[in-house]
């Protein structure tokens, strides 16, 4: 035989180099073109796909070249093939399979009492042993049951196989199983193989419909095959309507934007949405018979600039605003105060941050401490409050004055008012009354006749309703009533800001002991103390607490404080404030304690005086002095 070896195939794994490849199995000789259609050359990328290249100069094609016939040898061994020859060589993991395939025919004819030629019939075998070499390679690529096997029994009818697969029974013979058997699927996925349906299947594996629900309402796939929530962004500039498929996006707003929002229990429960206003205005609009926690029924809510809001519903009537924090306990939103004097008035108008008036599309935003929780309002239009001429408010001619500045919610309806903490009696006394915003008050129209301190005065009497500071105006008017005097402050109420009866500083001084032998009042020596007053409008309240002796027996002595060192002032008036100690003469303690208006912004010093009916006085104790703000 001139077929030597048993190989019709023969397989290259890819270098990244190589582009030529040997044979060495023989193959029918012929012409070129019947010589190549008995080779076959196949490609298998990294995936494991096979394609069959197809000979010629394409960058997936190849050229071969056979070893032609040796001596007198009929069958031609061996030749090469090249690949790709106008692209790069086959890659690292993939492969290049060369294969022999000759048809199952036989072209030799011997003819009867015909001259027999060597090299014919030596051919015709050749080609006999190359198709039962071909046979043995398909054949070494099928499944085989070892040797020692009885003849098995054939496979199931196709119709039997049909849907089942493919087991042995106690033989070992092939059956069609419908059901896996046990052990070969695990009993915690048995019920899901086992399962009648797709459905039934994905009830079983514990996801039910969830399994062919769409992705969406913040599910997405990132395009890197990861399903992550995703809140979408949405910059808008026309009305929006809100429904279902809106949950969790993020709306930034470019305008001002109206949204309708669908009916709270066509939602479901924990759908929500973020606004995003920036410079502008949202004005969210529910059905009628929904309700905005804290507001009346369908009544609107307006987001203010400069806002991000969750809006979220409970999917029966309800819906609501989380500002971030409880809106009752932020500053007002977007809010400046204008103040000025004219006509001997004061007026006192609400302004947007841009010194403009309020509007829809800039609307202050205020929180109330409403009955049954934080209620926000929006003031939308010009708003402003007139002090006419003849209302004092209980200030008093020539004295720097505080009034404070209040929103009250009237129904709804933003209604501003003035207030003056402080009353002023006669012989140096003075009582402060703070408000407290989270209690109902009443208010009195104001007019001329508005002239009583610790009283809340309003557009427009209001009665039992709920209110927040915006701020104070601080001024000094000659004559108390006449608003002509220029405001010496305005100031927006928030976070750092005292409040009426508030401690602003304190000043304790412990000084050397004082002697005096003076029979009228005159500062003791030692006994000052320096306070830098921040604001003329605040009170200064002045103790001191002092141990007295005299060198003579039976006399007795008087004190009382003065603002200044001039000898026989009395910081009270009318001889309030003066203690007269009884005529004991050694060992007397004495206390001193009021409240002073200095009127004027710096230091202010302040002394202790003291008389003797006789003898030498001794004197040592400590001051406390302490800024109140009113």
């Amino acid at each position: 035989m001139t077929v030597s070896t048993t190989l019709n195939k023969v397989i290259y794994p890819g270098s990244g180099a190589q582009t030529t490849f040997s044979f060495s199995f023989a193959f029918p000789g012929g012409t070129a073109t019947q010589e190549a259609a008995n080779i076959l050359v196949f490609f298998t990328d990294t995936l494991g796909n096979i394609t069959q290249l197809i000979q010629g100069l394409g960058t997936t094609n190849y050229q071969i070249t056979f070893n032609p016939a040796s001596g007198t040898n009929p069958t031609p061994v061996g030749g090469i093939i090249t690949y790709n020859p106008n692209a790069v060589p086959i890659a690292l993991g993939t492969f290049l399979t060369i294969l022999r395939s000759l048809p199952l025919t036989q072209a030799t004819s011997l003819q009867n009492q015909g001259t027999l030629y060597q090299p014919v019939t030596e051919a015709a075998l050749d080609y006999e042993m190359m198709i039962s070499q071909q046979v043995l390679e398909v054949q070494s690529r099928a499944l085989v049951v070892p040797i020692s096997d009885p003849t098995p029994t054939a496979l199931p009818a196709k119709a039997a196989r049909a849907n089942g697969v493919l087991g042995f029974d106690s033989q070992g013979n092939p059956i069609t199983v419908l059901t896996a058997p046990a052990g070969t699927i695990s009993g915690a996925m048995q019920p899901v193989v086992s399962a009648a349906s797709l459905a039934a299947g994905r009830t079983a594996f514990g996801l039910g419909a969830v399994a062919v629900e769409n992705i969406g309402a913040g599910l997405t796939d990132d395009g890197s095959g990861n399903l992550r929530v995703f809140f979408q962004e949405d910059g808008i500039s026309t009305p929006q309507s809100v429904g279902p498929s809106n949950h969790l996006f993020r709306y930034l707003c470019f305008a001002n934007i109206t949204f309708t929002l669908a009916r709270a229990n066509t939602l479901f429960n924990g759908f929500g949405f973020w606004v995003t206003t920036q410079g502008f205005t949202a004005t969210l609009v529910i059905n009628a018979a929904d309700t905005f926690f804290g507001a009346t029924t369908g009544q609107s809510l307006v987001i203010g600039p400069g806002q991000t809001v969750y809006v979220t519903t409970d999917t029966v009537s309800s819906w609501f605003a989380d500002f971030g924090n409880p809106i009752s306990y932020n500053s007002p939103l977007n809010l400046n105060i204008n103040a000025s004097v004219s006509g001997s008035a004061l007026t006192i108008a609400l302004k947007d941050r841009n010194g403009n008036d309020p509007s829809a599309t800039s609307p202050i935003i205020v929180g109330f401490f409403g009955q049954s929780g934080p209620v926000s309002r929006a003031v939308s239009g010009a708003l402003s409050i007139t002090i006419p001429n003849g209302a004092t408010l209980g200030t008093v001619n020539g004295q720097a004055n505080r009034i404070w500045i209040g929103l009250f919610d009237n129904a709804g309806t933003p209604v501003l008012g003035v207030y003056n903490s402080l009353f002023v009696g006669g012989s140096g006394s003075f009582t402060v009354i703070s408000w407290d915003e989270t209690s109902a008050v009443n208010s009195t129209a104001i007019s001329a006749g508005s002239t009583n301190p610790q009283t809340w005065y309003t557009n427009g009497a209001v009665t039992g309703k709920n209110f927040r500071i915006l701020g104070y105006i601080e001024s000094a008017q000659p004559t108390a009533g006449a608003w002509t005097a220029s405001l010496t402050k305005t100031q927006i109420f928030g976070s750092g800001v005292k409040k009426p009866g508030d401690v602003v500083q304190s000043s304790i001084v412990i000084p050397a002991s004082g002697t005096s032998t003076s029979v009228t009042f005159a500062v003791i020596t030692n006994q000052t103390s320096l306070l830098s007053v921040s604001s003329a409008s605040n009170l200064v309240f002045a103790q001191a607490m002092a141990g007295v002796s005299n060198n003579t027996n039976s006399t007795a002595e008087s004190f009382r404080f003065s603002r200044g060192t001039v000898a026989n002032t009395n910081l009270f008036g009318n001889g309030s404030g003066q203690v007269n100690t009884p005529t004991l003469g050694s060992n007397v303690a004495v206390a001193l304690m009021g409240y002073d208006l200095p009127n004027v912004l710096g230091n202010v010093t302040y002394a202790v005086q003291g008389l003797v009916t006789a003898g030498n006085m001794t004197y040592g104790g400590t001051m406390l002095l302490q800024e109140i703000f009113i």
